[in-house]
């Protein structure tokens, strides 16, 4: 059984949550809608599933969203992107970004030229750039925002479920030591060096041995290519540990082919909840996915439509909010499909999560744990939308 954390609510928010009537998605009761742009970094799955989750809950706010893809995949070319939106003669009123190594600064600067304020999201901002940007809203009053989850902890989290796993597996009742191979993304990735750093957390106690991080650029068949070569090299390690659910599969592909079987000789795990990832742990191949972060753009719209209605979301000291991911393995995948059902979003009045719509909320705002908590307590309730 999914166990969310919103189980402590207390009773009446969550009536008051689930007993908001119903209405006509994609209807606005205040005048013309809000135009957003979300830049999405590329086409992938994940951030398909960002942009098809996003459109369901801006259908719901009113807000007129228009997702632009950089298919060319780097932090140059996604800086151009934001400069072909901002130029033209209908520009957003808001535009929603993921904060990229050595081009987040400039790219805040350009949307401040152009007038248009900004929530950044998914990543938290690069090292490189956090101390000469400050916090949002200081030293560029346009920058009102800043959403993302916890990857360092996720990287940790990841590591630990892996080793238990592994320690579960193993028939060596002596072994003290767990060695891991550790497929990361790109180096101007700051979530990818995030939950490189809760990988490096977690070898603290020494229980588990790192052999070897490597570089597959987010792409599954390099991640099996450099697999392939890595469990040759290390003499079959306990663990896989991914940043990705993409090179996660692409791992098991390497690993089978070497005469592996993954969730016996192997304990694999990735982040994302890609649906493939889940239908592998459906089969045993994959033990763990850490996921709900392809809500995060859904999370930005419904705060960034409060801001824009006068409920503002500022609260924190640095007008940053965080939210923490969410384990899906055998054990909830049931629930965890449900939320991922792209028909299901259609289900769920997101008005009744906003302060604008909802007065009952307005003395009881919620966190940004708390919210993505409330998109996935009431997606598992949902009734099943038809296919």
């Amino acid at each position: 059984m999914y166990r969310s954390r919103t189980c402590c609510f207390p009773l009446l928010m969550l009536f008051v949550l689930l007993s908001f009537p119903h209405h006509v998605h994609g209807a606005s009761i205040h005048g013309a809608a809000i135009k957003v742009a979300l830049l999405s970094p590329d086409d992938s799955k994940f951030w398909q599933m960002v942009a098809g989750f996003s459109e369901a809950v801006a259908d719901d706010l009113g807000i007129e969203l228009t997702v632009h893809t950089d298919h060319k995949r780097n932090r140059f070319s996604y800086r151009t992107l934001l400069a072909s939106v901002l130029a033209r003669d209908d520009k957003p009123d808001y535009v929603i970004f993921m904060a990229k190594e050595m081009v987040t600064g400039n790219m805040l600067q350009m949307a401040g030229q152009a007038g248009v304020k900004v929530l950044t999201f998914n990543t938290d901002i690069p090292e490189s750039e956090s101390d000469a940007l400050g916090d949002p809203r200081v030293t560029m009053p346009h920058w009102i925002g800043h959403v993302a989850p916890d990857n360092r902890l996720a990287g940790k989290q990841l590591a630990d479920f892996l080793l238990a796993a592994a320690k579960s597996l193993s028939r060596d009742a002596t072994k003290e030591r767990w060695g891991a191979i550790a497929l990361s993304g790109t180096h101007d990735s700051s979530a990818a060096k995030d939950r490189d750093l809760g990988l490096e957390d977690a070898l603290a106690d020494n229980t588990l041995q790192l052999y070897q991080l490597v570089y597959a650029n987010w792409n599954e068949q390099e991640a099996a290519d450099k697999t392939r070569r890595l469990i040759k090299r290390y003499s079959n390690p306990d663990i896989v540990w991914s940043t990705s659910d993409g090179m996660a599969l692409g791992a098991i592909e390497a690993l089978e082919k070497g005469g592996l079987t993954p969730g016996v000789d192997v304990v694999v795990g990735g982040i994302d909840w890609e649906p493939r990832a889940l239908e592998a742990i459906h089969e045993g191949k994959l033990s763990v996915s850490l996921g709900r972060h392809f809500m995060g753009g859904g999370l930005t719209l419904l705060l960034l439509h409060d801001y824009h209605n006068g409920y503002d979301f500022a609260g924190s000291p640095d007008n940053s909010l965080r939210y923490q991911f969410e384990i899906a393995s055998r054990e909830n995948l049931t629930q965890i499909k449900k939320v991922l059902k792209p028909e299901n979003w259609r289900t769920v009045d997101f008005r009744r999560l906003s302060p604008v719509y909802n007065p009952a909320i307005r003395n009881n705002r919620l966190s940004a744990n708390q919210l993505m908590d409330q998109f996935i307590s009431q997606l598992v309730v949902a009734r099943d939308a038809p296919e």
